[in-house]
């Protein structure tokens, strides 16, 4: 929900802005940043492979202030990278993304010093998601840039799950990436020049001002109030105002305890092929991929469940960020794997969004989600994309989570798993189920 700007007396005798900007979230994204351990691990990275004679200079070195002006006038001037948190008064409505009026862009662009080799480099550092947490108080994004020994360039880009969704965040780097390499990315610009953010108090009475204005009448603003239960709107109150207490709860112990170390690998395959496959076997691309993390899990309990996102995304709400719900399927690993795919298939046809989903059999295991991008190159600061390891908003205790991205005619998986399994063994062998052909190991890009 987004709050209009709205009109507030100025101070006198100075040249304050007189509008105030928020956009309130959606009661679910709170539960994003509700506490240390939920908000650490909803650090959701993205790992871009790029190709570096762009980014160099006429003596090969990188060309870091170039970078930092295209950071700035593409990331840094989109609306989207330029709010943070705001918590509401006396906890009277969801927190809201207001403009950072003490933004720096280097809190947010992080050059590596050292050149690694892609082939041995552990993907999660490249990524930038294993740096320090990002603070509340300032937009939560983050690049990290790196150099290769084979002379391409890595982008790492972190985001926070509660700002965007998978499907939200691959538009929004559509957005700010390049069509071509030689586009123009203009100046980088204020996108909130003359609006100040709202201030906690300013919250309840902008939440309120937007209700009558959605509502249309008072019978129908009477009528929405009562759709919701009182006592969820008081118990959602007291957590708010109580939240203080309970954020950093049980400590780096709890911490550790809920987000064991984790690494991850990825792979790339022929998205026509693995389509062609998929309709071969009487389902669809994303049946697939379930079906194969399914069939490559090597873990004791045979029957597992996997969540897995159904998105209500609609041209009607192109404002929301995060607008999924996650449903379970099953499947038992042993089994032949067209009767998995089949499986699948049906649990995800057969679904009633009207209800809520039912439970399923099985041990839990962890997270498949799948994101078509772009079928044309896209271009970093001149450089063109070449490769992409995608890492899925996994469960921080998750076994095995992966996330799928279609881009130029290729699908990358990249997963997730704890650091004393095999995450390359494992996605080694997502990508033999979903292909058909034998493992190639990590892409080797040029």
């Amino acid at each position: 929900m987004t709050a209009a700007p709205t009109a507030t007396a100025a101070t006198r005798g100075t040249t304050r802005p007189s509008r105030v900007h928020a956009e309130f979230m959606q009661i679910w994204e709170e539960g994003y940043v509700s506490n240390h351990i939920s908000f650490e691990n909803m650090h959701t990275p993205g790992l871009f492979v790029v190709a570096g004679d762009a980014l160099r200079d006429s003596d090969g070195a990188l060309d870091r202030e170039r970078i930092r002006r295209y950071v700035d006038a593409t990331m840094a001037s989109h609306p989207a990278f330029r709010v943070r948190l705001q918590r509401s008064f006396l906890g009277l409505t969801p927190p809201a993304w207001v403009p950072d009026d003490r933004f720096d862009l280097d809190r947010h662009l992080v050059f590596w010093d050292e050149v690694l080799d892609f082939e041995t480099a552990d993907l999660r550092k490249l990524s930038g998601v294993d740096d320090v947490v990002m603070p509340l108080r300032h937009p939560l994004w983050r690049v990290r840039i790196t150099e290769l020994t084979n002379g391409a360039v890595t982008v790492g880009i972190t985001m926070h799950h509660a700002s965007m969704d998978g499907l939200s965040g691959m538009r929004l780097f559509s957005s700010t990436s390049q069509p071509s390499a030689d586009a123009e990315t203009g100046s980088p610009v204020d996108p909130f020049a003359g609006v100040r953010p709202a201030r906690g108090w300013q919250l309840p009475i902008l939440a309120i001002a937007q209700w009558w204005r959605g509502a249309g009448s008072p019978r129908a603003a009477w009528s929405a109030y009562r759709a919701k239960p009182f006592l969820r709107r008081v118990r959602r109150v007291a957590a708010r105002l109580t939240l203080p207490l309970r954020y950093g709860r049980g400590g780096e112990r709890a911490r550790e305890q809920a987000l064991p170390p984790r690494h991850s690998a990825y792979r790339k395959m022929d998205a026509g092929a693995a389509g062609r496959r998929a309709r071969d076997l009487g389902a669809t691309l994303s049946d697939l991929q379930v079906a194969a993390i399914i069939g490559a899990w090597d873990g004791e309990d045979r029957v597992v469940r996997l969540r897995f996102p159904v998105s209500f995304h609609s041209t009607a709400e192109r404002g929301v960020r995060n607008h999924v719900r996650d449903m379970e399927v099953f499947g038992d690993a042993d089994a032949d794997f067209t009767k998995t795919i089949e499986s699948v298939h049906r649990q995800v046809e057969e679904r009633d969004d009207s209800k809520p989903y039912p439970p399923v059999p099985g041990r839990p295991i962890g997270y498949s989600t799948l994101l078509p991008w772009v079928s044309r190159p896209r271009y970093f600061c001149g450089a063109e994309i070449l490769d992409m390891a995608p890492f899925p908003a996994s469960l921080g205790r998750d076994d095995l989570a992966a996330a799928g991205i279609m881009y130029r005619g290729q699908l990358f998986i990249g997963a997730n798993m704890p650091i004393d399994q095999d995450v390359e063994a494992t996605t080694g062998r997502i990508y033999e189920l979903m292909t058909g052909l034998p493992d190639t190991g990590r892409p080797s890009p040029a």
